[in-house]
């Protein structure tokens, strides 16, 4: 197990370097165009600190918290959470909160047991292993609502597995979209056996299929709803408690996605939960679970219409091709409902079911990950093929198929570093695979290419249309989808590489950007027809907009998006370093 004080380092690092990077406290430093180490000096509230630290690609900053000293009122003080959270730019109230997920970040942390070497592992099995959170928010695992013997059971780290409940709902009072018949999806996703129990549960409740549909919900979910906001429906028998029947499943990295453990490769099953982690609360937005399928779908279509997508830019999805969700009375999702999207599923294709022989998935957060032995996961392929040529095949795999969805389609992607998946083929990329679209997809309608029509949401067409710009998937301007795929791309992904591979194998962090702008520059010279669409995406553009995640949490519920500007890595032309001498 970690311990509570090299954890609550990390948590005091990762708040430091959030607060300068985002600009919430006034800081300053000898040379802010310099990637060297300099002494970092910053005010917060009534504290003055000073830091050895960098400035990053992107203004990312870098801290060495064991140079870190600070002083209230001209006495030294301790550099832990409950002193900086006193000087917080926030509220009190949100200060509070924000002090209690810092805290339990901590304790989660530190409960965790220590990681055995990952590097063997399946796709599934490694995702639950990746247990070291996000590598920016200082809430990287708060979960607020999970008591201790909770984040035991349905945590990722334990490797428990369980159940999930199943409730009949109403059919007037749940939105179902499905890819075939209910009794042939049930009897596809469920087994003969649980899809027989499921029909037997129905009868001892008294429920019929005409009326009711059923609905499964995490163990966490029902234990702390049906006492609370689900017990009207059920004391009306509006919803029917089934019991825990079927598949086992083991919590993924996200908690909310599921694994199916007893049938390894089945889909897995996103569920709402009303847990908190990265100051967001878990549970689906409303209007994104009928949509997944048809988000799924149009995405599907678009890249089976592209040969790019086979090669040279390998793409493969995970659609989502089913989901249900409880609406309550009214019979459409809505936000103002008090169970608003706290009882939905959506199911997506298994990690395997697109893997060739011989191919191995690899979430792309586990690559900036440290194994047992103290060597980056990456080790063994580094030294297999080298680290220039790899990186390389790298950049391409992860970066070209975001971009020419982004370029020549005019959709905007979110391509994180737990959403992206690199296929790999004895250690060399070789594709990239994708999930998670229901919430991470945007376009702008005048983007899309002539002729190409924007998602079809069927009977609920109207509900996007009459929408304004930019609270759903339809953005206004060019410049959401720019920040969307740069951010997920590049601010808060390939930066966290790139310092692995600074720290272990001397490559220095700019010859990663280097890198990259050789990519995006051969895209641009490969695709002349394109030119004018990279010209208004305007990724060479200096600086640059990216998302304020701190803000946004120190702001509170109903801050909205948040941004603030940064150097942008992919601008610089000048003194370039070589690509060839590392």
């Amino acid at each position: 197990m970690t311990s509570p004080e090299s954890v609550a380092r990390r948590v005091v690092r990762q708040l430091l370097e959030a607060l300068l990077f985002e600009g919430l406290i006034p800081w300053c430093c000898t040379d802010s165009t310099s990637g060297s180490w300099q002494l970092l000096r910053f005010r917060m509230g009534e504290l003055n600190g000073e830091c050895l630290g960098r400035i990053r690609g992107f203004g990312r900053v870098q801290l060495n918290t064991a140079s870190l000293s600070l002083t209230l009122k001209g006495r030294a003080v301790p550099a832990d959470l409950a002193v900086l959270s006193e000087q917080l730019p926030a509220t009190e109230a949100q200060r509070t909160v924000l002090l209690r997920e810092l805290q339990a970040t901590v304790n989660n942390s530190a409960a965790s047991p220590p990681h055995r070497d990952r590097r063997a592992l399946g796709a599934e099995a490694l995702d639950s292993a990746l247990h070291e959170g996000h590598p920016y928010h200082p809430c990287f695992k708060a979960r607020s609502g999970f008591s201790r013997e909770e984040q035991r059971h349905y945590g990722p780290e334990s490797g428990r597995c369980f159940r999930l409940h199943w409730l009949a709902v109403r059919r007037d009072q749940c939105l179902a979209h499905l890819p075939v018949a209910e009794e042939t999806f049930w009897q596809r996703e469920l087994g003969t056996e649980t899809a027989y129990l499921l029909r037997a549960a129905f009868n001892r409740v008294g429920a019929n299929w005409q009326d009711y549909c059923a609905l499964p919900v995490h163990p966490w979910q029902w234990r702390h709803l049906k006492t609370t906001t689900l017990a009207p429906a059920l004391a009306r028998g509006d919803a029917l408690h089934l019991g825990p029947l079927g598949d086992r499943y083991r919590a993924s990295q996200s908690v909310r996605s599921l694994f199916n453990a007893s049938r390894p490769g089945q889909a897995s099953v996103k569920l709402s939960l009303g847990i908190g982690n990265t100051s967001s609360r878990r549970h689906l937005e409303p209007h994104s679970v009928p949509s997944a399928p048809q988000i799924s779908r149009w995405l599907q279509t678009v890249v089976a219409g592209d040969d790019h997508f086979v090669r040279p830019y390998p793409l493969r999805l995970l659609p989502e091709y089913a989901s249900l969700i409880y609406t309550g009375h009214g019979g459409q999702p809505t936000e103002q409902s008090g169970l608003a999207g706290a009882l939905g599923s959506i199911w997506r294709l298994g990690i395997d079911r697109q893997l060739h022989t011989g191919e191995r998935a690899i979430p792309m957060n586990a690559l900036s990950m440290l194994e047992a032995d103290g060597l980056p996961f990456i080790d063994p392929w580094l030294q297999l093929h080298g680290v220039m040529p790899w990186l390389e095949a790298l950049i391409d795999t992860l970066v070209l198929p975001v971009w020419h969805l982004l370029i020549a389609h005019g959709i905007g992607i979110e391509a994180h570093a737990q959403n992206s998946l690199i296929v790999m083929r004895g250690g060399w990329p070789v594709a990239l695979m994708l999930r998670d679209f229901h919430d991470s997809v945007e376009y702008v309608a005048d983007f899309l290419p002539p002729d190409a029509a924007g998602p079809s949401f069927g009977d609920r067409q109207a509900f996007y249309d009459d929408a304004p710009d930019d609270r759903y998937y339809r953005m206004g301007q060019v410049e959401a989808l720019r920040e969307l795929v740069m951010d997920t791309l590049f601010v808060f992904n390939l930066s966290e590489l790139a310092q692995v591979l600074e720290i272990h194998y001397q490559v220095p962090e700019a010859v990663v950007w280097a890198q990259v702008r050789h990519c995006l520059d051969g895209y641009a010279r490969r695709h002349p027809e394109l030119t004018a669409r990279l010209a208004q995406v305007g990724h060479h553009r200096n600086p640059i907009a990216t998302e304020s995640l701190l803000t946004r949490t120190l702001r509170g519920p109903g801050a909205g998006e948040c941004h603030h500007p940064i150097p942008n890595a992919l601008a610089a032309r000048r003194d370039t370093p070589s690509l060839n001498n590392h």
